[in-house]
């Protein structure tokens, strides 16, 4: 079996494009010993069910050890369609926002969610959808990732909606005109990553593969192995159990993948056929088959790993 793993410089994972920028904190450098700056930016995972997803962001909250929370405030709010930031590319969330040096315990996004006022909204086969964020505007989406500011230091997080895992579609089987009306569902998976520390993987799943298969919805699935060697993971669907993947990316007509923003360390990828059979509420393992030949990948920071898939040798 062919076998191709190789990595190359890619300084562009972490120069992604910036399309909407919003300034907070105090407004003045302050004492740039005991202060640090700081970027946060949103991307996502792509997935082809809808075909906008707009969330309206008010605030920002950082949780400081030993401290109270900072809230930045975001005026006006930040709305973005979240499907525009995908293969890499992220928005701004907030930049050069200025705040205590030190070690800090959480991030907190609060959403704009207020019921029948679109300012979070979905657009499905032409139509605006309600989207509902539970506790958005109350709690907030939170990530319980610490990181550390140093003085007069600087650090730019991102954070990964992933809303093939986070979007849900009302229940049972219902008109457009019905879902829209009950709305969309979300419930963020989130990841908390800082830019220095990631990487990409990227490669092609032959079309041979797939292309002469009966109904095959090609699926990549990347899991990460922890402290264990790179392809240690038995590849399983997105459930209630572990292992779930890191990220799943969807090969193009060409059998083109790539998964940005990946924290460095040891991963197993995997592929299936049935990527359209996995719903992340249920186990889908006697659905959801995957390929023999999983793959080991070592992601290294500012670097994309190469991983092919090809069919045996004959």
């Amino acid at each position: 079996m062919n076998t191709l793993i190789t990595t190359t410089k890619a300084l562009a994972v972490t120069a992604a494009v910036a399309l909407l920028a919003a300034c907070g904190g105090s407004g003045g450098d302050g004492d740039k010993s005991q202060t640090g700056r700081l970027k946060l930016s949103i991307t996502d995972a792509p997935m082809d069910d809808v075909q906008e997803v707009w969330v309206k962001f008010s605030a920002v909250e950082f949780k400081p050890e030993g401290g109270a929370p900072v809230l930045n405030t975001l005026a006006p709010g930040q709305s973005l369609n979240l499907l525009e930031l995908q293969n890499g590319r992220t928005a701004v969330l907030v930049n050069n926002v200025i705040l205590p040096a030190g070690r800090y315990e959480w991030i907190r996004l609060v959403v704009d969610n207020v019921p029948n006022v679109r300012d979070s909204y979905v657009m499905a086969n032409g139509a605006e959808c309600e989207l509902i964020v539970p506790s958005g505007a109350e709690s907030g989406l939170k990530m319980n990732r610490g990181f550390e500011l140093t003085a007069d230091g600087s650090v730019a997080l991102t954070v990964d909606f992933d809303l093939r895992k986070s979007l849900h579609a009302p229940p049972g089987q219902k008109s457009m005109m019905e879902m829209c009306t009950q709305g969309y569902l979300l419930r963020p998976t989130l990841r908390l990553v800082q830019d220095s520390e990631v990487g990409a993987i990227a490669g092609t799943v032959d079309p041979r593969l797939f292309t002469n298969v009966a109904g095959c919805v090609p699926m990549v699935y990347i899991f990460s192995d922890g402290p264990n060697p790179a392809g240690n993971t038995t590849p399983d669907d997105q459930d209630a159990n572990e292992p779930n993947p890191t990220v799943m990316a969807e090969p193009d007509t060409n059998g083109a993948y790539k998964a940005t923003f990946l924290t460095r360390g040891n991963y197993t990828v995997a592929y299936t056929c049935n990527g359209d059979k996995d719903d992340p509420q249920t186990d889908d393992t006697a659905l959801v088959v995957f390929s023999a030949d999983k793959k080991p990948a070592v992601v290294q920071a500012n670097l994309i790993t190469q991983v092919n898939f090809s069919p045996p040798a004959p």
